[in-house]
C-alpha cells in the first residue's frame, strides 16, 4: 500500500523492495528504489529515476498505480459553503 508521507512524499514497501517518490523544484518526480540488488551493487545508495508526470510513474510501476489520485485529494482546496 503507498503511504503518503507528506504533501509531495510518498513511500512504498513491499518485501524487501522499498521505494520513495517525491517531488523535485520544477514538478518533476523523482524514485528512488532500494532492493536486494541495489543494496548489493550500490550499498546504502539506491536506484534513482526520474519521472516528468505521475501518470508516467504509474505507467512504469504498477504497484504505484493510483498515486496521482492520492496527490491531487491531498492537495485539493477545500471548497466552503456560505
Amino acid at each position: 500500500m503507498i503511504e503518503q508521507v507528506s504533501a509531495t512524499d510518498f513511500k512504498l514497501t513491499k518485501g524487501a523492495h522499498q521505494m520513495t517518490l517525491g517531488r523535485n523544484g520544477d514538478g518533476s518526480w523523482s524514485m528512488t528504489t532500494h532492493n536486494p540488488c541495489t543494496r548489493a551493487w550500490r550499498g546504502r545508495l539506491g536506484s534513482l529515476k526520474r519521472f516528468e508526470t505521475l501518470a508516467a510513474v504509474e505507467e512504469h510501476y504498477k504497484s504505484w498505480r493510483g498515486v496521482s489520485a492520492l496527490y491531487e485529494a491531498s492537495t485539493a482546496v477545500p471548497t466552503t459553503s456560505l
